[in-house]
């Protein structure tokens, strides 16, 4: 094998155990910050309807929200700052290709959350409503890290893209459950 394919063999493997380490701080941080949520006082108890409960969440979703529109400041600030304004130009669209992939992700992530946000709402009791203010702040959270991480360099992005992709494919998982029980029983 020539240096050449061991150096890039070493920098994959590098590469990978950078992001498995970032997953395992992930799951660490989710772990303590929903164990240290579930001890804020968050009063829910009014939330007795469906439609109460769909409605708190849509409020909540706004604020995940908040964050294409800081991904979308990000392509303008370049765009409006370099040659890049002129998108027909061509010359200049390297100059934001890193803001059009965080903000990419950050759509991709957004439609994934509050389709599982939405439909985690219906399933739960008012008790259980406090889950969804601790899931926008954790996207929120999960997004600003992803932005700041990927701009610094491209392999630390993977803590701020499992903050948001690990909540909602759990979230996933159990309203899969629970329309699936739901369609049997």
């Amino acid at each position: 094998m020539s240096d050449n394919k061991q150096s890039m063999k070493k920098t994959l493997e590098e590469n990978k155990s950078r992001a498995k380490k970032q997953f395992a701080v992930t799951a660490v941080f989710i772990g303590v910050y929903f164990a240290v949520g579930n001890t804020i006082p968050l009063d829910t108890s009014e939330l007795t309807t469906p439609t109460d409960r769909l409605i708190y969440t849509i409020r909540w979703l706004f604020l995940s929200s908040l964050t294409m529109m800081f991904a979308m400041f990000g392509v303008l600030r370049v765009r409006g700052s370099t040659d890049a304004i002129d998108p027909l130009n061509g010359s200049s669209e390297n100059l934001v290709e890193l803001p059009n992939r965080i903000l990419r992700n950050t759509t991709e992530q957004l439609i994934l959350h509050a389709s599982t946000v939405l439909t985690l709402s219906t399933f739960m009791d008012e008790n259980s409503m406090r889950n969804i203010p601790l899931l926008v702040v954790l996207f929120i959270l999960g997004r600003l890290l992803y932005a700041i991480g990927f701009s610094s360099a491209p392999m630390n992005r993977a803590l701020g893209f499992s903050m948001t992709f690990w909540p909602t494919m759990a979230t996933y998982m159990y309203c899969t459950y629970c329309v699936i029980t739901t369609l049997i029983f």
